[in-house]
Order: structure tokens, then C-alpha cells, then sequence
């Protein structure tokens, strides 16, 4: 009878073994002796967790709070971070809005100078500063570093405190309440989410590695992606739809901050459309204030100024004109029709 066990036992453990090989591995934290790490401007931490209404931009966020053993840091405003790896390794802090929607990644400083980057070189010391207030918001931020990537990751998360938890947090109720625990004028649930701030007014823009065909010849740009959205030249486009059903005037109102374009009118070039850097690096971009103007209609057109020049989201653009948009995922190809 006992030989019996163990001969069971000897062909159930190859089984078990097997079972527990195909497990799949637990994210783990980047071990804390391969880099340094301070922060300046901590005044504590948030014990209640983060709950957010499901929108389509903020399922990134929404992805690390279900890691469940995320972190809460409260700082003061200004408060800095400071990280130095011992060995080239990712790093990024990005910011999200109060409702998850991502907003875009801090600069880190090196050296003295301002860099767009996502990875710090072996025991160079990155910096990088928290503001409640940044690029255009004014209603809070989270703050995201994340070291490290994939399965094994560190990541934190900041709010920049002024003794107020931000406004779309749920806070756990303690197991006795009352009424005296209201400090809001009413206890009623909001019936519509709070509305979402503007773009962001400077964000990283990347520079786009998509092939661009115009009518099927392909056009050279030099494109930049913002926040998952591939954003041109406004002169560019001009100059690449000249002389097609789409062909449309760019003009300047500088006394009124204004942009006119007038569609069906000829192109006239300013010299520098369509000219493509030999290695485009990234840059920062800022939400451009001026106004747009089509055919004496003003319209609402989200753009950018990069270096010196007004970047708008193509397909912003395109449906303004009434030109065709298409993407080829598989060859990365975009393509820009004028003749539908």
C-alpha cells in the first residue's frame, strides 16, 4: 500500500510541477539598490484609494490603479524629484488629469539642460519639478513615476497637496456617519461627470516615423505626435493638396492673432513647406492661442507651435476641407485623399 503512494506521488509530482512552471510571473518592483532616489516636499500620504468614471482616455491610468499596491505621495507644491540609476534604465514621470486622462511626460532635467526623454543613462542624476498647476490645468494633477518596465516596475504616484483631496477621488466612509460629515453645501451625487480640462498647453512632441501619401504619391513631412495624434505643419498641407480639389489659401491676421484659410484658392508658398530635418529630434510644443478662420467662419481646430510654426491635427484639418483620411497599420502609411 505504501509503495502504491509513492509511486503515485512520483508521477503526480512531474504534473505539479508543470502546473506551477506555467504560472505566470508577478510584477515586481525595480530592486531599490539599483538606483537613488529623493524627493523633496513630501508632507505625507493618502490612505484612501483612487476610483475614476470609465472615459476612453483614461484607461492607462485606470490600468495602474488596478495594480492595487500603488502609492499616494502628497507634496508641496515645487516639490522636486530626484532619480539617478546605477545602470541605464527607463524612467518617466507623466501627469493625468483629475478624471485619468493622460496629459502628457515631464521633461527631465540633466546637466543643467531640459530633455524629452524616457530613459536615464547609468549615474546621470535626473530631475524633474511638481506644479498643481501645469500647462493650462488648474484643477490638480496626478503625477506618475514609473521606473522600470513591464514586469518588473516601480511606480509612484503624486498629488501636490494644499490640504484637499482632488475632487474625483472617492474617499472610504468610516463605518459610523453623520450629517455633520458633509462639508459641501449639498450631499447629492453629481448626475454628469466634471467636465474635462483643455489640451494641455505644453506637452513632448515626437517626431513621426508614418509614411505620408497624398493621393497615392508619397510627400515627405515632417510630422510630429502628440498624445497618440499625428499633428502638420499648416503649411505643409497647404502646399501638398495645391493645385487638387482641396487646395485652400493660408493667411495671416497678426493684429487679430488670426489664421484665414480660404478654401478653393491657390496656395501661395512662403519658402520652407515639405522641408524634412535629417534627424528630426523631439521638441516642445505649446497649445497655440491663435484663432481660425474658414471662409470668414471661425472654427475650432486644435494646434500647436513647433518651433516657431503652427502644427494642427491632420484629421482636424482634413475634415474642416473635406479631404480623406486612411491608415495602413501594417505599413504604417498615411494617407491623405483629395479626390473623393
Amino acid at each position: 500500500m505504501k509503495r502504491k503512494m509513492k509511486v503515485s506521488f512520483a508521477l503526480l509530482l512531474p504534473v505539479l510541477m508543470l502546473v506551477f512552471a506555467s504560472l505566470p510571473a508577478f510584477a515586481s518592483d525595480v530592486p531599490a539598490d539599483k538606483y537613488a532616489y529623493s524627493l523633496s516636499g513630501e508632507v505625507g500620504t493618502q490612505s484612501t484609494r483612487i476610483e475614476l468614471e470609465e472615459f476612453d482616455d483614461n484607461q492607462n491610468f485606470r490600468n495602474i490603479l488596478a495594480e492595487k499596491n500603488y502609492k499616494i505621495v502628497l507634496v508641496k507644491d515645487g516639490a522636486e524629484i530626484k532619480f539617478t540609476p546605477k545602470e541605464k534604465m527607463p524612467a518617466v514621470v507623466s501627469y493625468y488629469t483629475v478624471d485619468g486622462a493622460y496629459g502628457g511626460a515631464l521633461f527631465w532635467t540633466i546637466d543643467g539642460s531640459e530633455e524629452a526623454v524616457n530613459e536615464i543613462g547609468a549615474n546621470q542624476t535626473a530631475s524633474t519639478t511638481l506644479h498643481k498647476n501645469y500647462g493650462g490645468f488648474t484643477g490638480g494633477l496626478y503625477f506618475v513615476l514609473e521606473i522600470g518596465k513591464g514586469d518588473q516596475s516601480t511606480k509612484i504616484i503624486y498629488w501636490v497637496s494644499d490640504g484637499s483631496a482632488p475632487e474625483t477621488t472617492k474617499t472610504e466612509q468610516p463605518s459610523s456617519t453623520s450629517s455633520s460629515d458633509t462639508t459641501s453645501g449639498s450631499n447629492q451625487p453629481s448626475e454628469k461627470p466634471a467636465a474635462k480640462p483643455v489640451q494641455t498647453a505644453v506637452v513632448t512632441a515626437t517626431a513621426s516615423v508614418s509614411k505620408v501619401l497624398v493621393d497615392g504619391k508619397q510627400v515627405p513631412f515632417e510630422a510630429y505626435n502628440i498624445n497618440n495624434n499625428t499633428y502638420f505643419k499648416l503649411r505643409d498641407i497647404a502646399k501638398a493638396v495645391d493645385g487638387t480639389d482641396k487646395t485652400f489659401e493660408v493667411g495671416w491676421n497678426s493684429e487679430h492673432n488670426a489664421i484665414n484659410l480660404i478654401s478653393g484658392e491657390a496656395y501661395t508658398a512662403q519658402g520652407g513647406e515639405l522641408a524634412v530635418s535629417a534627424h528630426p529630434q523631439a521638441k516642445k510644443a505649446t497649445l497655440s492661442t491663435s484663432k481660425v478662420y474658414l471662409d470668414d467662419e471661425e472654427v475650432k481646430l486644435t494646434a500647436y507651435t513647433i518651433g516657431g510654426n503652427n502644427y494642427f491635427k491632420l484629421r482636424d484639418i482634413a475634415e474642416a476641407l473635406g479631404i480623406s483620411i486612411t491608415f495602413d497599420s501594417k505599413t504604417n502609411t498615411i494617407g491623405i485623399v483629395t479626390n473623393e
